[in-house]
């Protein structure tokens, strides 16, 4: 083996070996993020149980959904809490937060979006 072919060797090995950024130390601790497939599935199984009128177990399951980050979900919690649909009371603020999240997340949502006499999130 030449000098040249081991250090090439070396340097494919470090590569190989460094840390990425997502190794970082901020990330040191955290869950790993849960697939969004997952998430996925949960706002499927949601949108079947609304469907078929099972508003609590569509709740959960939008809740479910929303809180591994899928906006969608969380877009479609913000209308449920928007209109007060099914076994859910209307809820302003708690519609206006789960619209922020969806924003954040990328979801087509209008701005501003505010209730009166509500606090904007």
């Amino acid at each position: 083996m030449s000098k040249n072919s081991f250090s090439c060797a070396a340097l494919l090995g470090l590569v190989l070996f460094v840390p990425t950024p997502s190794w970082s130390q901020s990330s040191l601790g955290k869950p790993a993020a849960e697939p969004t497939w997952l998430a996925a599935a949960r706002y499927g199984d949601a949108r079947e149980l609304e469907r078929a009128g099972h508003w609590a177990a569509a709740m959960q399951a939008y809740q479910d959904a929303a809180e591994r980050g899928h906006g969608p979900a969380q877009r479609r919690l913000g209308d449920i809490y928007a209109n007060g649909q099914g076994d859910v009371q209307r809820d302003y603020e708690t519609s206006l937060r789960w619209y922020r999240r969806a924003r954040e997340q990328g979801e087509e949502i209008p701005l501003p979006f505010t209730y009166p006499g509500v606090r904007r999130y």
